[in-house]
């Protein structure tokens, strides 16, 4: 028996002892061991191969001299909302591409994040001692529309439209210049007023904007602006019956039938507008409209068409109820991190690289977008600061109609306001006739049960 013990604790002895050399050495080991090597490639989901080395290669290859950049294109169409069920496809690219860094267009990143295949940058910021804090929070707004409202993606640029006003006509036609932060009402108030002016030159406009082309255009502007659903989610109906839309409606069949704001169809006929049409019928560029409004990049054309007259830009439209929102604020690709990607920190040093002031300087030089860096020089120049005052309007909820429907919807639309217009219809008539015609186009199972 006490043999027996002694061999016991022999055994046991050794046993202690072979546990602490073997903490001992692993201790060694981790004292000694360097860092992971760095991945010898990175997997990003992007639009296609020459649009990333056009745009973003030369940065990233800068962060990472030794890596080798895997692009999983994304330009097929089943990737975007034309395909109503683009979300399968992403879903599949997410799970057997396994991309590092996921550079998307809106409406993918919004899916994504909804989703909840990406990653929260916020942490990955605070972490890295990034300081959200300098960019553009109109940027950051529209990185956290989703559900959960994290910021799951960053965009190194937005877009913007502002109010371009005609100082040379105002003061002509005698007529109070506009003001900081108007709302659509007060602008078709002021464009109203060039109507009534005697001596007025044929063809001047109190208001014209080259994009619209019918009535429909500049309600879904205004109701963008103020916030005016046209579908109602929870209630699976569209919502032309409602006291907003009635307003809405009233105000730009009433503007038209002044003569406030008059636009015509464009004359090219299929999907694809002529540069030279669209410029024929910027009035505003010649000088035939007091007001428009129009996005960050119309300063650039507006120099370079060098314009005999003397014009300014004001922050807005802004929303009534909100005057700090407004400006159809809207960014074009989001930089994500994947959940599952192999090499998140990796991924966030490229997105630094990307967000940085000297990108910015890059994209404001090549006219890609407007940089969302605060300090940066566009932010500081007196025409484009005015583009970083405002803060997005919240996106309207989608509604579940195809772009045929859409298409069809917009038609009803145009057809019937057309009608009060020329004071066929009454108002009532022809809002009862749009919700009537456009809830017969929503399919089966956006109807309520």
């Amino acid at each position: 028996m006490r043999a027996a013990a002694l061999r016991s604790q022999g055994r046991f002895l050794v046993m202690v002892v072979l546990a602490v050399g073997l903490i001992a050495a692993s201790s060694g080991c981790i004292g000694k061991s360097k860092p992971p090597p760095e991945p010898t490639e990175l997997t990003i989901a992007f639009i296609n191969q020459m649009t990333f080395d056009a745009f973003y290669s030369s940065t990233f290859q800068s962060v990472y001299p030794n890596m080798k950049f895997k692009i999983v294109p994304l330009v097929d169409p089943i990737y975007y909302p034309i395909n109503p069920d683009f979300g399968s496809p992403l879903k599949e690219m997410f799970e057997t591409k396994k991309p590092d860094l996921v550079i998307l267009w809106d409406a993918q990143y919004k899916h994504a994040a909804d989703a909840g295949w990406l990653r929260d940058l916020e942490n990955m910021a605070s972490l890295n001692k990034f300081d959200l804090g300098t960019l553009h929070e109109g940027m950051l707004d529209r990185a956290r529309n989703n559900e959960e409202g994290k910021l799951y993606g960053l965009s190194p640029t937005f877009n913007s439209s502002a109010v371009y006003y005609n100082k040379t006509l105002f003061q002509r036609y005698g007529v109070p210049l506009p003001e900081q932060d108007m709302t659509w009402d007060e602008i078709l108030r002021l464009a109203g007023l060039f109507i009534d002016q005697p001596g007025g030159e044929d063809g001047i406009r109190g208001l014209s904007t080259k994009s619209l082309t019918k009535p429909f255009d500049l309600m879904s502007n205004i109701a963008r602006t103020e916030g005016i659903e046209m579908y109602d989610k929870a209630a699976n109906r569209l919502t032309f019956d409602s006291k907003s839309w009635h307003a809405l409606i009233s105000k730009v069949i009433a503007a038209y039938q002044r003569g406030t704001f008059v636009t015509e169809p464009y004359k090219t006929k299929g999907k694809y507008i002529g540069l030279d049409e669209m410029r024929d019928r910027d009035l505003f560029a010649h000088g035939k409209a007091a007001l428009t409004v129009e996005s960050d990049y119309y300063v650039t054309e507006l120099k370079q068409l060098y314009v005999d007259f003397e014009w300014g830009v004001l922050p807005g439209p802004v929303q009534t109820r909100d005057p700090s929102r407004g400006g159809d604020i809207s960014v074009d690709t989001m930089f994500a991190i994947p959940a599952k990607s192999g090499h998140p920190n990796e991924a966030w040093k490229l997105i630094e690289a990307v967000m940085s002031e000297r990108m910015g300087e890059v994209f404001a030089e090549r006219d890609f977008g407007l940089p969302v860096r605060l300090n940066g020089r566009m932010a500081k120049n007196p025409l484009y600061e005015v583009f970083y005052k405002l803060r997005p309007v919240p996106l309207q909820a989608e509604y579940s109609i195809g772009a045929n429907e859409k298409e069809e919807l917009t038609q009803i639309i145009d057809d019937e306001t057309d009608a009060a217009i020329a004071g066929r219809k009454s108002v009532d008539d022809a809002i009862a006739a749009i919700q009537e015609a456009g809830s017969r186009l929503l399919p089966d199972r956006s109807r309520p049960k």
